[in-house]
């Protein structure tokens, strides 16, 4: 076998590049998610925007519920995943987006 770099074979040089490309990909597709609905534009902004401004109560018990949905499906984790098992289409959902992301920020130069 060819020992290229400090050691490592070829195979074990791509096979590390191809796991930083899978997460450059991944951050990528987490990053322009959050960026178009969390953005000054994005559409979470303009939504909570508009609800907060016409129905304060709602906008609010929304959140509580939001937070009380987080804490309950935070504090259930871990017999979730022993009944379901984990799974790997986050990380495929996020290379996809990252993929559709980057391919748009080298095609038309936006995000």
């Amino acid at each position: 076998m060819e020992k290229t770099l400090w050691g490592m074979s070829l195979a074990d040089v791509a096979g590390f590049a191809y796991s930083l490309l899978l997460v450059a990909l991944a951050l990528t597709g987490i990053t322009g998610v959050l960026y178009h609905t969390l953005a000054p534009n994005g559409f979470i902004r303009a939504w909570a925007g508009v609800v907060w401004t016409s129905h304060p109560a709602f906008a609010t018990l929304v959140l509580v519920g939001l937070v009380a949905m987080g804490l309950t499906a935070r504090s259930q984790r871990g017999s979730f995943q022993q009944i379901v098992g984990r799974s790997d289409l986050p990380l495929y959902v996020s290379v996809g987006l990252g993929t559709f992301f980057a391919a748009r920020l080298v095609f038309s130069g936006v995000l």
